[in-house]
């Protein structure tokens, strides 16, 4: 047990100076049950977004919530796996916190620190907050490589395609463009670390010869541990169409999502995380959303037709 506690101190003490580096006020603490962001949020998306940057779809970290002294809903971001997070994540979730911290500000939400009381985690809530997608890198498909066995499916053995993805220029997010166009094959999306991957779903719901189109993400780093998280965007046709989402763990391949349209279109992922997200018009969506079917129906009751 001692080496974990040391592991844990030496992770807290390399973060928290990586925060400082930048000049961030936030530091991360350990408490009784477990290692927290020392200031919670007043609102449930601003620590999701935080816990985003931060690995929240590969599992390094989380939101939990409680009550804080006023009896309002406070929200904390934890991290699971503190030796996980990167120096090169530091300045981008500095960067996330303070933008989060202005918004609380905004709306005259200051929480009053406490320690968190619950082990408790909300389900992710798509609000009518947006962010903008003008800034993302687009990345055209082009394959890098195919090759035998892959998987089998579509009534015979296909071809295992691999792209590579790159690393967003910095930014840890890009578009990509292109999946229609591919042969139906299970398309392996390498990328350099886990940047987030941001896809249409006109684009990648359906093969062209099948109705299902396979798709997993990989860590150029290490390709044995999933990459991502995914994120698909849809219009509100898009998202009227769709019947189904389920997701089952992968292990350290993440999760497997199955999103199923009416029309039995489906696109089944195996990545990190899989996000799902409304456009609201150009070059912004809602704030992506763990895909299910509970925030399926939260988004949809949130921006009705």
């Amino acid at each position: 047990m001692g080496s974990v506690d040391e592991t844990i101190k030496a992770s807290l003490a390399r973060i928290n100076a990586g925060l400082q580096s930048v000049g961030s006020p936030n530091v991360f603490e350990q408490y009784q049950h477990g290692v927290y962001l020392n200031q919670p949020f007043g609102r449930s998306e601003h620590a999701h977004q935080v816990a985003y940057a931060l690995g929240e779809g590969q599992g390094y970290a989380r939101v939990e919530q409680d009550k804080g002294p006023d009896q309002n809903d406070q929200f904390w971001v934890r991290l699971l796996k503190p030796n996980e997070i990167t120096d090169d994540m530091l300045p981008i979730a500095t960067g996330v916190m303070d933008q989060m911290r202005r918004l609380e500000h905004d709306v005259h939400q200051k929480p009053e620190p406490a320690e968190p009381r619950s082990e408790d985690i909300p389900t992710p809530t798509p609000t009518g907050e947006v962010v903008s997608t003008a800034s993302l890198k687009v990345v055209e498909l082009r394959e890098k490589s195919a090759q035998l066995p892959g998987y089998a499916y579509a009534g015979g053995q296909q071809l295992n395609t691999i792209f590579e993805v790159g690393d967003g220029g910095g930014a840890k997010a890009v578009a990509i463009k292109g999946i229609r166009s591919q042969r139906d094959a299970m398309l392996e999306l390498h990328s350099d670390g886990h940047v987030a991957i941001h896809v249409d779903a006109a684009d990648a719901l359906g093969g062209i010869r099948d109705y299902t189109r396979y798709l997993t993400t990989r860590d150029d780093r290490d390709l044995s541990q999933a990459g991502g998280p995914l994120v698909v965007e849809f219009t509100k046709e898009e998202l009227a169409n769709v019947a189904s989402i389920s997701t089952v763990d992968a292990g350290q391949f993440g999760r497997r999502t199955v999103i199923t349209y009416n029309d039995n279109r489906s696109l089944n992922v195996m990545a990190g995380d899989v996000r799902i997200a409304l456009k609201t018009g150009d070059d912004e969506i809602t704030i992506p959303v763990s895909a299910s079917g509970e925030t399926l129906s939260t988004l949809r009751a949130n921006h009705p037709e």
